[in-house]
């Protein structure tokens, strides 16, 4: 259960923000409260805090770890309570009390915005100097702080927090796709009964009628009132907007006369695709008259586009772009440049390549360089979800769907990469009867989620991901021909590490530092080391290459370089002839053609002595005196290639200068 803590000046706002709060979530939070005078434990752990004002947060940020999330709230004025103020005479002079200077601020500026202006308001909070003496006081709650003297009191309660608050404290406890319909829904009904409560006060008074012009006028729809004969009688600028009319063409007259399509769902009008909504209005659970709510459909998606957006959860979100994709070798800069011109369209990639090689790297560099970067990555791999799950998650499912089906249901990951991108990994792990599904959804750009019989449209870009040969899986039968080649259409392939050795050393020091904070690789690995590795076949690729790195990160002692026998002991066993013959290459290339020759006879005439040898070297045209001879052999002797002996016993090759000899001989 997720935890926030409210931090206020007074126990009044704290307690109003909760119960707010608690209307939406019901018992799925844990919210405390914090007043001024508390004291702030920072071991205590809340998911979020919320500040009630900018001064509160001011006052105890200092004391707070920046590490916790936190948000200010925007908090606005109840419009169910304000029926008191307006009876008061026009020119009226009031106290306004909050508990800081800043909220009275706020609170008056905020009732001159609701058009509740015909009054003078005095700021009054804890710690004024100097105040009028008046008769009137008006408060948001906070009575306990109104002068004594004042006896005529208007409370119209805590301020509540506004939408765009909600949706922070959404975003931040990242469960915006649970709660945002029961917000949405809060808030239009909120919106509708503000509506209907100025249109029912503005049949009392001309003050009041335009107080509702004003706020009408202020909304981004447009708001039509009609009477029960449907003659319109207030409608504001935006509906005129929509309806591209002139008010003295439409005010008095039957809305259905002027506009007979206002009577479907949805219209077109000039070239305008519009949502209806009507609301019958009751006064007294009488019907008295009837509003109609017009919105441009267009605005309704650049809504949800923002939504989506502020939405985009972390676990949602592409973090790799192409500067993350390490190498210099040539086929990577073809590969990336290749990649950079498929991220430019809206064509479905399929990514072939071995385990290991960076799949989901490209696949979303390939989306962080798209138009639809701003919005969803979603990954789902099949080789890891059990197949009686992979429906319902990537669908979604009904609310009852199946035994164990979570109450109200679950959207499934195409509809959380609505406008953004998915990526199906280990696609060739797919079973053969979600195929025709997936199919479909490539051939249509529509889902059906379990249970329903309802289709939703999706605009998404699908990357899908395989270690397989899918042509050869086609060929097996295992997988869709029709799928294979719906998916084809960008065909990409990340680089096995085998084919771009040259990029080994600069991937060793990439993970080193990402890893040990060291980008030298000589000070942290012998040669021989480094050269054992740029030769190995890296069958687990750049992954395997990072836990190399991360295991002799682990293990290494200070002051002390990594050498063959610190790596581990798979790589070791996997390349004893490699080992081999990089150590006699090395041994072979100090010998120089004489000493070379010289060792080729000692083995062939075993016990052979110096003169001999001086005298062979003569006939072959070598020229070796016996002066240098006496040398060639003690470096020999010394680098234990041969074993010189007194007598008739004589000079013996040894297995090292055996080695060398037949390295030499198989290279030749």
């Amino acid at each position: 259960m997720k935890k926030i803590l409210i931090i206020s000046f007074g126990e009044h706002t704290g307690l109003s923000i909760k119960n707010q709060l608690h209307s939406i979530f019901n018992e799925n939070l844990y919210i405390d409260n914090l007043n001024s005078s508390d004291d702030f434990d920072n071991n205590l752990d809340y998911d979020l805090l919320i500040f009630s004002s900018e001064e509160i947060k001011n006052i105890f940020q200092p004391k707070i770890n920046k590490s916790k999330e936190y948000i200010v709230l925007k908090r606005v004025i109840r419009h169910e309570c304000i029926d008191e103020i307006l009876k008061i005479e026009r020119g009226k002079e009031v106290l306004l009390v909050n508990d800081t200077e800043e909220s009275c601020k706020e609170v008056i500026d905020q009732l001159k915005n609701q058009g509740v202006d015909h009054i003078k308001y005095y700021p009054y909070y804890p710690g004024i100097k100097e105040y009028k003496n008046l008769n009137i006081a008006i408060t948001p709650g906070e009575t306990h702080l109104v002068p004594r003297e004042i006896k005529n009191i208007i409370d119209i309660n805590s301020r509540k927090m506004d939408i765009t608050s909600l949706i922070e404290v959404l975003n931040k406890l990242e469960c915006i796709d649970t709660y945002s319909d029961i917000v949405s829904s809060c808030f239009y009904r909120d919106m509708i009964n503000m509506s209907k409560k100025y249109i029912n006060i503005s049949q009392e008074t001309i003050r009041l009628k335009d107080l509702l012009t004003n706020l009408l006028d202020n909304q981004k729809n447009g708001i039509i009132y009609t009477n029960d004969e449907n003659e319109v009688l207030v409608l504001n600028e935006e509906a005129l907007r929509l309806l591209n009319i002139e008010k003295k063409d439409i005010l008095s007259k039957n809305i259905y006369s002027v506009f007979k399509e206002l009577k479907e769902d949805i219209v077109n009008i000039d070239n305008k695709e519009i949502l209806v909504v009507k609301e019958k209005i009751k006064n007294n659970n009488n019907h008295s008259g009837n509003m109609i709510i017009l919105n441009e459909v267009n605005h309704i998606h650049k809504i949800d586009d923002e939504l989506r957006k502020k939405k985009k959860s972390k676990e949602n979100q592409a973090k790799y772009t192409f500067e993350d994709m390490i190498g210099n070798c040539s086929s990577v800069r073809r590969n990336i440049k290749l990649a950079k011109k498929v991220a430019k369209s809206n064509s479905t990639v399929l990514i072939q390549g071995e385990t290991g090689t960076g799949k989901e790297v490209l696949a979303q560099a390939i989306h962080n360089e798209s138009e639809r970067k701003d919005y969803p990555f979603v990954a789902i791999n099949f080789a890891a979800i059990p197949e009686n799950l992979i429906e319902s998650e990537l669908f979604g499912y009904e609310d009852g769907a199946f035994t164990g089906a979570k109450k109200g249901g679950k959207i499934g990951l195409f509809k959380k990469a609505h406008k953004g991108t998915i990526f199906l990994d280990e696609i060739g792990d797919a079973p053969l009867y979600l195929q025709s599904r997936l199919l479909r959804v490539l051939q249509e750009r529509e889902i059906t989620p379990v249970g329903s019989t309802e289709t939703i449209p999706i605009d998404i870009r699908i990357i899908a991901a395989t270690n397989k040969e899918l042509l050869e899986e086609v060929r097996l039968k295992n997988f869709r021909e029709d799928l294979y080649y719906r998916l084809n259409v960008m065909p990409m392939y990340s680089i096995p590490l085998r084919e771009r050795k040259e990029d080994i050393r600069l991937l060793l020091e990439h993970y080193l530092f990402k890893v040990n904070k060291c980008c030298d690789l000589e000070e942290f690995f012998t040669n021989d080391s480094i050269d054992l590795l740029e030769n190995y076949e890296w069958p687990g690729n750049i992954r395997e290459l990072v836990n190399i790195v991360e295991y002799v990160s682990t293990i290494k002692e200070d002051g002390r370089r990594i050498d063959i026998a610190d790596l581990p002991r798979y790589i070791i066993e996997k390349n004893k002839d490699l080992n081999k013959n990089i150590e006699v290459e090395k041994l072979k290339e100090s010998l120089d053609e004489k000493e070379f020759w010289v060792l080729e006879k000692i083995y062939k005439y075993q016990g052979i002595g110096r003169r001999t040898l001086s005298l062979m070297s003569m006939e072959e045209g070598l020229n070796i005196g016996e002066g240098k001879m006496r040398t060639i052999m003690s470096k020999l002797n010394n680098n234990g290639y041969i074993e010189i002996n007194r007598g008739l016993k004589g000079t013996k090759i040894l297995e090292k200068g055996i080695n060398i000899l037949n390295n030499g001989m198989k290279k030749g």
